[in-house]
């Protein structure tokens, strides 16, 4: 495996309306054509699968094979223990067992541009022989105790020249000192599903709004918001909080009813016991339903669980607040899956012993009781965004960053 630090592949593809050509950085979701204006909703199902066209224009007249890559962007976090570990993976890894390829796709790569897989390409596609499970456990160290969230998996087709027993890198030309995979004829493009859906408002049919690597958008008409989920919108409930300022940015967090297996975990009194906080448990603590505030956007690691800590112990709700119309919402780009998975860091960043909690937190089945969107207000000040009712503040290259993770 190797990293490949701090970059997004650029994808060409074809705006599905009028055929235009559209480049979109793989963090992206939705296409926005410059030429007829409409939007669309990428769903790439299970996952992106793309290829890079080779470039030899001396090789042109030889095979031409594609060898699949894993491609991995995410959030690690390594649970128990007394000091939580984190970091940002940026990685890729050779989907085929037994060669003596190229382990990782290099940095030449970055530099070209990726397409989606579809029929009819001209050339041997070797088929993937570790799976999409069995490279997460690879990248993990076959290790129980790491929580990957907001990856980003795909799975990314590199292209060769082969002259009978010799190899050439399709993008560079250079010659490999390597044995040749086997290719056997009618080795086709992978069975890959990629469709596309209007970005229109399923209740009213007018125009959706947001930002084209959100999985959340909005309809100024109705006043509805839609979880890009399954191939398809979701209406999701969506919550506000007031603020004594001008709403500069609004900051949403997945607000999740959690109900667990084994620990007893309902009510804001059970985490103040569970989490042996330092504080007296009132009647009002007893009554009140726990939820948990995970950060819906992607942030880097410690500052995720330290703002998913500090959100889930407010003491905080909802009000019935005007949304004003323009109000800026930054980018869902943190799966409400992946949010789920977020839940078991968060929750032992909160306890004291970490590891007796991870103890019982692998064994755990959580269930998701409810589940909505809140949304936070914050005001620029400086380089930051201030939270005035929490006394918290978020960077602002950090959540840039983030955007690019």
């Amino acid at each position: 495996m190797a990293a490949v630090k701090g970059y997004n592949f650029k994808i060409d593809l074809q705006c599905p309306q009028c055929g235009a050509p559209a480049v979109l950085n793989e963090t992206q979701y939705i296409i926005k054509c410059s030429s007829c204006g409409t939007c669309n909703i990428i769903h790439a199902h299970p996952y992106p699968c793309y290829y890079m066209e080779p470039n030899q224009k001396k090789y042109a007249d030889l095979k031409i094979i594609y060898i699949p890559y894993w491609r991995f962007k995410g959030l690690e976090f390594t649970l128990g223990g007394n000091i939580p570990r984190f970091r940002v993976n940026d990685i890729s890894s050779i989907a085929v067992q037994k060669t003596s390829l190229p382990p990782a796709l290099g940095f030449h790569s970055q530099t070209q541009r990726l397409k989606f897989v579809h029929k009819g390409i001209n050339g041997v596609f070797i088929q993937p022989e570790i799976s999409r499970k069995n490279i997460l456990h690879q990248i993990g160290g076959n290790s129980d105790r790491k929580v990957y969230i907001g990856e980003i998996l795909s799975l990314i087709f590199m292209p060769f020249y082969l002259d009978s027993h010799t190899l050439y890198d399709g993008l560079t030309g250079n010659k490999l000192a390597v044995e040749p995979p086997d290719t056997d004829a009618g080795k086709k493009p992978p069975d890959y599903n990629l469709k596309f859906t209007p970005s229109i408002c399923p209740n009213c049919g007018w125009d959706l709004k947001g930002e084209t690597d959100s999985l959340v958008l909005h309809c100024d008409n109705c006043m509805s918001f839609w979880l890009v989920r399954n191939r398809k919108l979701n209406r999701i409930n969506a919550l506000f909080f007031s603020s004594k300022k001008d709403i500069q940015l609004q900051v949403p967090f997945w607000r999740f009813h959690i109900e667990f297996s084994t620990l007893q975990l309902s009510t804001r009194a059970n985490l103040i016991k569970t989490a042996n906080i330092p504080k007296i448990i009132r009647e009002k603590d007893m009554q009140q339903i726990l939820y948990f505030y995970i950060p819906a956007f992607k942030l880097n690691p410690k500052l995720f669980l330290r703002i998913g800590k500090q959100v889930t112990m407010a003491e905080i709700e909802p009000a019935e607040v005007e949304i004003i119309r323009n109000d800026p919402f930054h980018p869902v780009d943190l799966p409400l899956e992946e949010g789920m998975q977020a839940v078991a860091p968060i929750l032992m960043n909160l306890c004291s012993n970490k590891e007796g909690t991870w103890k019982i937190l692998k064994h755990e089945k959580l269930k998701l009781r409810s589940c909505s969107l809140a949304y936070m207000p914050f005001h620029a000040a400086g380089s930051e965004y201030i939270q005035d009712t929490l006394g918290f503040s978020i960077p602002k290259n950090s959540l840039k960053f983030g955007r690019q993770i």
